[in-house]
């Protein structure tokens, strides 16, 4: 038997800028005054529309709206449900205003992104090199491992993996969401320029600093091998936006 939820919360005004909460606004508000979970279902659509007081083509409009925000889940036949995308739904708008940016020779594009990860991940790798256990570092060797033995065709997994390892111990489920989506967007925009990828014995090598930091409790250390390996990162990137000076054409191509 589900578990009684409280009733709707009206939703509250919309204080100090004197206007009126839209409908997403207050689906919004419904979901939060409920308590609801992600995957939660929400209330049917004529409740919604009892409760907000609008029309049901409104209240639909609405949840596709929020359904392309990866807030709810619309699963026709079922129902509606509070979103399990997170910040994956960012991605799609992240990626097309960065391939724009880079098609017009701004490399910058490229360059801000790399340089988030390196703020992220800068910033959490000396509470890593503290925190985390054995167990946690014989995951890293065997990340490290898999990333040498199976070359650069495996490469990208394995390099994503290890980041992923150096900072799930920590908890912060914000910071693991926010590293995938400037990986991804990355990673796809560094395919579509078709920009040369770096020798993989040294991305071995960068990654084998990392952990030797890590398993040495060092956070200096920690950090001064992903600062070192985020500078590889960048001067590539400079070397690659010079090539392209004087360059006519698009500088994307494909999808």
């Amino acid at each position: 038997m589900p578990a009684q939820r409280k009733p709707p919360a009206q939703p509250e005004p919309d204080q100090g800028r004197g206007r009126r909460p839209s409908v997403q606004d207050q689906i919004v508000d419904l979901i939060v005054g409920l308590d609801l979970d992600a995957g939660d279902a929400l209330p049917p659509e004529p409740e919604l529309m009892r409760s907000l007081g609008v029309s049901r083509n409104s209240v639909r409009e609405a949840l596709k709206g929020l359904q392309a925000l990866g807030i709810v889940d619309i699963r026709h036949g079922y129902g509606t449900y509070v979103g399990t995308a997170e910040l994956r739904s960012m991605a799609p708008g992240l990626l097309f205003h960065s391939r724009l940016a880079v098609r017009r020779e701004d490399p910058r594009a490229m360059l801000d992104i790399v340089e988030v990860r390196a703020l992220l991940e800068s910033g959490l790798i000396r509470r890593s090199a503290l925190e985390l256990s054995d167990a946690d570092l014989d995951r890293l060797a065997e990340e490290l491992a898999g990333l040498e033995a199976d070359g650069d065709a495996g490469r990208a997994d394995h390099d994503r993996r290890f980041h992923e390892l150096i900072y799930e111990p920590l908890g912060n489920a914000l910071v693991l969401q926010l590293i995938a989506l400037f990986w991804d967007v990355y990673r796809q925009l560094e395919g579509g320029v078709g920009k040369a990828r770096t020798d993989h014995r040294q991305v071995v090598r960068q990654h084998r600093h990392m952990l030797e930091a890590l398993r040495s409790r060092d956070p200096e250390a920690a950090a001064a091998a992903i600062a070192e390996h985020f500078a590889e990162i960048t001067a590539r990137m400079d070397q690659w936006a010079a090539g392209r000076t004087g360059k006519k054409g698009p500088a994307v191509s494909g999808g």
